[in-house]
């Protein structure tokens, strides 16, 4: 727990969804509270520990109805990847963008510490927000899982456009990153970056391909490793000042005999150590993400126009690069990611492709219906060819189920009503879409 906390109205009260996009503030000791929800199934199979899920409702509510009557979350969650509405004040077609500070404050907190309870040992929660409440996010952040929790800002340029009218031309977004076990433990769990092969080449013909190579030394003085080498023109070398030679002098030999050597400036140049593709190091991660590696919303709002050309596109989704890159770097193939903000349904589409399970929330029914439902009916089919589809050599397969949740308070309205759903996922999802979920 941070000892600097940050202080607003009603803090001492829950933010619990109520009916339509409104909220209600609630009593710790509301009797509501412990009532069960009502969850609806929507597609026809069970949800066991393996199965994707679809889920209509508040994130909140559907974290608790999950925990409380199924077992896809008892493995832990590895990752958790939000973008919640950024409050800055401005509505979208799909969502309100208007909350009151201290209410979006709360919903940020609660939804925080139901997350909490529910992660891996070497899980990471990356929170996706711009400069309206980034500052705020942090201090929130940093009292549910402590100070110690936080990893890094990254920073995404999120358009290459220029707007000439404003002070500044904002063209970033800033990803929030804590990990409960702490950065060091964190770090040997975490994937590097696949490193670009093409910069390898094969200097002296090598027969096993391109290589790379590093220097052959190392910093500080080890008595076993100051010995002589003698260079293929008969230049006698020794370790420069203060370093010592990358290995002693037996494994110096039998990486000569591998032929694992090179010697630059025509035989002439100090060592260098061979490396092989196989053997080179992934590249720990920059906190400053360009557009040609991760994307931008203009290239976001392309791939689902393409794939639903007579919609209005989703006002702000988020590039298949974008999320292809954190799911590389917090998880593995088989491991839980879950959006409890789930918007036009990206991070499903790319876990799917990955290879990761999934538990995505969306609240607002007609988004799932228009972007989320048709978008993932693609994906399992594979007829995708978007995205990140080339890169993961996705071909279709694997399902999602659905369920609705209902708030414990309000009453739901017109199309969230569980009966106004069913026909649309009638039409949406006929029976051969969706397999047992593995």
């Amino acid at each position: 727990m941070s000892e600097i906390q940050l202080v607003w109205p009603n803090k001492d009260l829950a933010l619990r969804a109520s009916g339509g996009s409104s909220y209600e503030w609630v009593q710790p000791t509301d009797a509501r509270l412990s009532e069960s929800f009502d969850i609806q199934a929507l597609t026809s199979h069970p949800i066991g520990s393996q199965t994707n899920v679809l889920a209509i409702g508040d994130g909140l509510d559907v974290l608790e109805a999950l925990s409380q009557n199924t077992s896809v979350l008892d493995g832990g969650i590895r990752l958790v990847y939000i973008d919640p509405p950024f409050n800055t004040q401005v509505d979208f077609r799909q969502y309100r963008d208007t909350m009151n500070r201290s209410m979006w404050l709360s919903m940020m907190r609660d939804r925080l510490i139901a997350i909490r309870p529910l992660l891996a040992d070497d899980a990471s929660i990356w929170v996706h927000l711009d400069d309206s409440e980034v500052h705020r996010a942090r201090a929130v952040m940093d009292e549910v899982f402590g100070e110690t929790a936080f990893v890094t800002s990254v920073v995404w340029q999120k358009k290459t456009t220029r707007d000439s009218r404003a002070a500044f031309s904002s063209n970033h977004d800033t990803i929030l990153v804590y990990a409960p076990s702490g950065p060091k433990k964190w770090k040997t769990t975490r994937n590097l970056l696949v490193k670009d092969n093409a910069h390898l080449l094969n200097k002296d013909d090598d027969p096993r391909g391109p290589w790379g190579d590093a220097p052959f030394t190392a910093p500080g003085f080890r008595s076993a490793q100051q010995y002589e080498i003698i260079a293929p023109s008969g230049r006698a070398l020794r370790p420069p000042r203060g370093r010592s030679w990358y290995a002693t002098e037996p494994t110096y030999r039998d990486l000569i005999a591998d032929d694992r050597i090179w010697f630059p400036k025509g035989g002439d140049g100090s060592p260098r150590l061979k490396l092989f593709a196989s053997q080179l190091r992934g590249l720990v991660p920059f906190t400053v993400w360009g557009t040609s590696d991760t994307g931008t919303n203009d290239d976001a709002k392309r791939h689902l126009l393409s794939m639903f050309p007579d919609k209005e596109v989703f006002d702000t989704p988020k590039p298949e690069l974008l999320l292809e890159r954190i799911i590389h770097i917090a998880s593995n193939p088989g491991e839980l990611v879950v959006d409890i903000f789930g918007g036009s349904g990206t991070t499903a589409a790319v876990a799917h492709k990955m290879g990761r399970r999934w538990v995505v929330a969306e609240r607002n029914a007609q988004t799932v219906l228009d972007f989320m439902v048709p978008r993932l009916t693609h994906v399992v089919n594979g007829t995708d060819p978007g995205g990140v589809t080339d890169t993961t050599s996705w071909s279709g397969g694997g399902s999602f189920e659905m369920i609705h949740v209902a708030p414990r308070f309000g009453r739901l309205k017109g199309l969230e009503r569980p009966e106004y759903i069913k026909p649309w996922l009638d039409q949406l999802l006929p029976p051969r879409t969706l397999s047992t979920a593995s």
